[in-house]
C-alpha cells in the first residue's frame, strides 16, 4: 500500500514541527515522521530540560544566600525536569499533530526514489519532502574515551541523580550554562575548554565577566586545554589534559561531552537521490533546496545556526518556497542568540570585531553598564554591560549585552535591527522605570545627539567654530551655508527644554523667534484665535489630549489640570517645536503656543500645524456632542 502527501517532512525536531504546521495551515496534506517522539532535541534534552535545570539552580542559589548549607537532592531535580518536558510534549504530541490535521509517523524513514521514502516497510510519496533531521552531539576520537560511561546533552537529563563531581568538556553555550546551574545545586564542576577563553564566539569583554562570576561560585575552569585520554577508575573518570605544554589529570564521578554537534545525514540513502552532503550539513541553496529538486533541508541539520528559533524560520520558508510559486531566500543578517547564564549573554548582528572588518573605523561603538541602571542597582551583586555597534547613520550592525533580562532586552534590539530603525529614534520611546530595557532608551538619547552632531550643517559649524575651516572655503559655500551655521549654533542646544509654562495664570512671554505663533500675540503676524472649550473643561480636556495622541510625530510631556506641554519633532533634522496649551476657565477657551526652538524661518510650519490642529480639535469636539 502506498500513501500520498503533498508534503512529507522526515524529523519531528524544532524545524519539522514548524514545518508541519505551516503546510497544515495551507491545507496541505501533511505527513511527519520520526524514529523518536515529537519535540526533537529542543524538547528532550536541549532547550527545555537545560533550561528547566537553571531556573531551579537560580532559586537553589539565591536561597543559599540565607541558608549557606542547604543540601538539594538532584533525584528531585531531575524528576522536576521530566514533569517540564511532558508539559511541553504534550502540546505537541500525536494527539495534537492530528488534531491539526498533520499525521505522524514513528520510524526510520529511507529514501527509495526522488519523491519517496520507506518506513517500516511501507511506502510515502509526497509531492515535497523536506528533511528536518537534525544534529547529533559531536563526540571526538579522545584516546578512551568509547570506553567510559561519559554523558552528553541527550543522557544526562535521563539519569536518576547527578553525580556529586562532574567534570565538563567543552566551553560553548551547553557547557558553560550546565557549569554553573550544576555548581549551583552542589556538583562540583570542572571545565575544560580548548580555546584561550570560554564562548568563543561572543564579545570578549563580556564572556570574561562572565568567566569571573562562574570562577567566584566555585566552577573550576581551564581554557587553553586539550583532552588526550579518558579512562574509567572504578568510580571515577580520569581525563588527562594538556595546557601550557604540561599534563594534568583531572578526576571525576561524571564526565560531560558538550563539544558541539554534528549533522544527521546517515542512513537515509541521500545519495540514492542526489542530495549532496558532508558530514556537517546537507547543501542547499538560498531557497533551502536541496540538489535534488523538491526535496528541502532545514535546521541543524543545515546550519549555518544550529539554534531553535532559526530553525523555526528555516522551516516557515522552506514549507512556503515547496508550497508557492515564489520563492523566498532564506537570510541570516539578524542571527541573535542568547546563553542562559545567570546573568544572561545575548547577542544580535555583528560583533565588534566583524563589523570592523567589514565597515573599518566609521562604525559607532555606544556601551552602557549595568552599574548606571536604578533597576540593577535593587538587586545586589549585579553585573553587566550593553555594547551597541552602529553603522556612521546610526542604524544597528550588532549587540551583545551581559545582564539580567537580557534575552528580552536583545530581543528589542532585534526588532529595532530587522525593521531598519535608526538608534536615535529609542531617545523618544517612554519604557516602563525603572526596567532593564531603559538602558537602551539612554543609549538612544547619546545616539540621537551623535546624529544631530553628524548632520552636514552641524559639521560645517564645528569646523568653523574650531578654525578648521579655511575662510576661502567658507565663502563658497554661500548664503545657504551661512544661514546653516546659524542654525546649527541653535541644533546643537535642541535637546534643552525652554523656560515654558505658566506665570500669572497666563502662558509665560513668547519666545522673540520670528516663526512663533500665539493667541497672546499682539503683533498680528503671530497671532492664532484661542481654541473654544466646546463644552466643559473635562470634555476640552479630553479631546485636546486625544487630538495630540492621533498627531505624528507629536509627543505630550506635560499635561496638568489647565497646562499641557507637547513637542513635535521635524522627520530630517530632528530640531523641536515646542507647543503649549493653557485652559482659561474664566475665558472658557484653551490658550495656544506654538515655538520653534531653531530661530530661522520654517516656512510658517507653526502656523500650519495651528490649523490642522484646530481642525482635529474642532472634529473630535463634534463627534465627542453628537456621540
Amino acid at each position: 500500500m502506498v500513501k500520498k502527501y503533498d508534503i512529507a517532512i522526515i524529523g519531528a525536531g524544532a524545524a519539522g514541527l514548524t514545518a508541519a504546521f505551516t503546510g497544515a495551515g495551507f491545507s496541505k496534506s501533511v505527513v511527519l515522521i520520526d524514529k523518536n517522539l515529537p519535540g526533537g532535541e529542543c524538547t528532550w534534552s536541549g532547550c527545555i530540560p537545560s533550561k528547566s535545570l537553571i531556573n531551579i539552580a537560580k532559586e537553589v542559589h539565591h536561597a543559599k544566600k540565607y541558608t549557606p548549607h542547604l543540601e538539594v537532592d538532584t533525584s528531585v531535580v531531575l524528576k522536576d525536569i521530566q514533569d517540564v518536558i511532558q508539559k511541553v510534549y504534550a502540546g505537541e504530541s500525536p494527539d495534537v499533530l492530528k488534531k491539526s490535521g498533520i499525521d505522524f509517523i514513528n520510524g526510520y524513514a529511507k529514501f527509495v526514489g526522488p519523491h519517496a521514502v520507506e518506513v517500516d516497510g511501507e511506502r510515502i510519496e509526497a509531492k515535497k519532502i523536506i528533511l528536518s533531521t537534525g544534529s547529533s552531539p559531536m563526540v571526538p576520537p579522545i584516546d578512551g574515551l568509547d570506553s567510559v560511561s561519559y554523558l552528553t546533552n541527550e543522557t544526562i537529563f535521563t539519569q536518576k541523580s547527578f553525580p556529586k563531581t562532574m567534570t565538563i568538556l567543552g566551553g560553548g553555550a551547553i557547557g558553560v550554562e550546565l557549569s554553573q546551574a550544576l555548581n549551583r545545586i552542589g556538583v562540583k564542576v570542572t571545565l575544560v575548554e580548548k580555546f584561550e577563553r570560554i564562548l568563543p564566539k561572543d564579545e570578549e569583554e563580556l564572556v570574561l565577566m562572565i568567566q569571573q562570576r562562574l570562577i567566584e561560585e566555585g566552577v573550576t575552569i581551564h581554557t587553553g586545554a586539550t583532552a588526550i585520554k579518558a579512562e574509567q577508575n572504578g568510580g571515577q573518570i580520569n581525563l588527562k589534559i594538556e595546557k601550557d605544554g604540561k599534563q594534568m589529570t583531572v578526576s571525576s564521578e561524571g564526565l560531560l561531552v558538550a563539544l558541539g554537534r554534528q549533522a544527521n545525514v546517515k542512513g537515509y540513502n541521500l545519495e540514492g537521490v542526489g542530495i549532496e552532503f558532508d558530514s556537517k550539513s546537507i547543501q542547499v541553496d538560498d531557497h533551502l533546496e536541496t540538489t535534488a529538486k523538491g526535496i528541502y533541508a532545514i535546521g541543524d541539520v543545515v546550519g549555518p545556526y544550529q539554534l531553535s528559533h532559526m530553525a523555526n524560520a528555516q522551516g516557515i520558508t522552506a514549507t512556503q518556497n515547496a508550497i508557492l510559486p515564489i520563492n523566498r531566500k532564506m537570510y541570516y543578517e539578524h542571527v541573535t542568540w542568547c546563553t542562559y547564564t545567570d546573568p544572561e549573554l545575548g547577542r544580535s548582528g555583528m560583533s565588534e570585531e566583524e563589523a570592523r572588518e567589514k565597515y573599518g573605523d566609521s562604525i559607532r561603538i555606544y556601551e552602557h553598564d549595568y552599574a548606571d541602571i536604578d533597576r540593577a542597582n535593587t538587586k545586589k551583586d549585579s553585573i553587566g554591560k550593553v555594547k551597541i555597534i552602529l553603522d556612521k547613520k546610526g542604524y544597528i550592525l550588532g549587540a551583545s549585552i551581559l545582564g539580567d533580562r537580557a534575552g528580552e532586552i536583545i530581543s528589542q534590539i532585534q526588532t529595532i535591527k530587522s525593521l531598519h530603525i535608526n538608534m536615535g529614534k529609542l531617545s523618544g520611546v517612554i519604557h516602563p522605570y525603572p526596567t532593564y530595557s531603559e538602558v537602551l532608551v539612554k543609549i538612544g538619547k547619546k545616539v540621537y545627539v551623535d546624529n544631530l552632531l553628524n548632520q552636514p550643517v552641524v559639521k560645517t559649524f564645528n569646523k568653523a567654530k574650531a578654525g578648521e575651516l579655511p575662510a576661502g572655503k567658507m565663502a563658497g559655500y554661500g548664503v545657504a551655508a551661512a544661514a546653516g551655521i546659524g542654525i546649527a549654533n541653535m541644533a546643537i542646544k535642541n535637546n534643552v527644554k525652554p523656560k515654558l509654562g505658566v506665570e500669572n495664570g497666563r502662558l509665560k512671554k513668547m519666545p522673540s523667534t520670528p516663526n512663533a505663533v500665539s493667541s497672546q500675540s499682539i503683533p498680528r503676524d503671530k497671532y492664532v484665535p484661542a481654541l473654544p472649550y466646546n463644552g466643559s473643561k473635562s470634555d476640552a480636556k479630553k479631546n485636546l489630549i486625544g487630538m495630540l495622541k492621533g498627531y505624528e510625530g507629536v509627543e505630550i510631556i506635560q499635561n496638568d489640570e489647565s497646562y499641557v506641554y507637547a513637542v513635535a519633532t521635524s522627520k530630517k533634522m530632528k530640531f523641536k517645536d515646542d507647543i503649549e496649551f493653557y485652559f482659561n476657565d474664566a475665558a472658557q477657551w484653551i490658550e495656544f503656543r506654538s515655538a520653534s526652538r531653531v530661530g530661522y524661518s520654517d516656512a510658517g510650519v507653526n502656523r500650519k500645524r495651528y490649523e490642522e490642529m484646530k481642525n482635529r480639535y474642532d472634529n473630535i469636539s463634534r463627534h465627542t456632542r453628537n456621540s
